[in-house]
């Protein structure tokens, strides 16, 4: 091929291209590595690597590539590195570099390096925005669960005694002798109430004291397979099918606490039963990638409006007539101990889909002291 014509090629290229030879000798670059590096090839040519890059501190870890090319002839598959320009600021480099080999009557001989730059500022500095937004909904995910065990221990402590004060009352005015309708009738009512803040109580306490997580070598597929069958005789109350699709390999194995997510499987079906009409279906999958493993619970019931969506995972919110909100409070409890995430999608008329996702590297949790076990 022309020379002229692969020299137009690498200048039309969108990366900084560098040719060095054995000497460490700058023999080609491409137009790019003036809008890349600040340096054109006949600036690189003339005053060489050494004047160039070799004299500015702040490029020590650009400068290493080139060194360990240039003396050590040590290639470089993929790194990035922090470039300060001549002209000021600060840019992110992808860098890499491979041999010039020539072959020569069927022997090869090093003749070189090629060094190829990528400027990835942009895409590094999106990384970075999204690193630290992950952190911040850590944090406050972090707080969230700290406070809700505060309340917990408080509510459980402050009310379950006046609850069984006042079951205890109603139930004697019930038994008392000469008392009207009337009055056990009201008493009927009290003692309904007092049984179910006891209840409440139960479940904020159940909140609290939630074991530590204990992760094992298993497949959530299982899991979720065993939780579905628990879960069919309650379903069919309202002849509801519960349909189980399993997409994951045979060989998914992750980390979790199988016991903890039981509850939170059995959590979002007990939620997508509740919100399904009779007769109607409750879809469960679950698949995986190459980082997590997927399951999700779909319904086709009322959906959730909009203005209630961000409230749902909040302690005490609930829009089931008898319902304490805790039920979804504890689910992503237990997703977030297991380093993962729990997503909703809703649409008002058309059901719900809650997703939850657990990294199969899981090894520790962030918010409790995590036992994992090497099963």
């Amino acid at each position: 091929m022309d020379t002229i014509i692969i020299k137009n090629i690498l200048d039309s290229l969108a990366d900084c291209i560098i040719v060095i030879n054995s000497d460490g000798d700058v023999m080609y670059a491409n137009k790019k590595t003036r809008d890349i590096l600040g340096y054109s090839f006949d600036d690189l040519r003339e005053n060489g690597l050494g004047l160039v890059f070799f004299v500015r501190d702040e490029n020590y870890e650009f400068n290493q590539i080139l060194t360990n090319a240039i003396w050590n002839r040590a290639v470089n598959d993929y790194s990035e590195v922090d470039y300060f320009p001549p002209d000021g600021g600060k840019k992110r480099l992808a860098a890499t570099t491979s041999y010039l080999i020539e072959s020569n009557s069927g022997k090869t001989q090093f003749i070189g390096f090629v060094a190829i730059f990528r400027d990835i500022t942009e895409v590094f500095t999106l990384r970075q925005k999204e690193k630290k937004l992950l952190e911040d909904r850590e944090r406050v995910a972090t707080e969230k669960m700290r406070s809700l065990n505060k309340l917990a221990m408080g509510v459980a402590h402050e009310i379950r005694n006046p609850v069984v004060m006042i079951g205890g009352f109603a139930g004697r005015i019930i038994k008392l002798d000469g008392n009207n309708m009337e009055a056990i009738s009201y008493a009927h009512k009290i003692l309904e109430g007092a049984r179910r803040l006891e209840s409440l109580v139960e479940e904020v306490q159940g909140c609290a004291n939630l074991a530590n997580i204990k992760a094992v070598k298993g497949s959530l597929a299982e899991v979720a397979f065993e939780t579905v069958k628990e879960m069919e005789s309650h379903a069919s109350e309202k002849s509801i099918k519960l349909l189980f699709h399993d997409l994951s390999s045979k060989s998914g194995i992750s980390r979790f606490d199988p016991d903890m997510m039981k509850i939170a499987i059995g959590n979002l079906l007990q939620n997508a039963i509740d919100f399904s009409s009779v007769g109607s279906e409750v879809d469960i999958f679950v698949h995986e990638n190459d980082n997590e493993t997927i399951l999700g619970v779909k319904d086709y019931g009322a959906g959730i409006a909009d203005a209630e969506r961000e409230f749902v995972f909040d302690p005490f919110f609930s829009t089931k007539p008898q319902g304490t909100g805790m039920g979804l409070a504890v689910t992503e409890r237990i997703v977030h101990e297991h380093g993962g995430r729990i997503q909703l999608d809703s649409i008002p008329g058309k059901g719900s889909l809650f997703r939850i996702s657990i990294p199969n590297n899981f090894v520790t949790g962030i918010y409790s002291s995590l036992h994992v076990d090497e099963k």
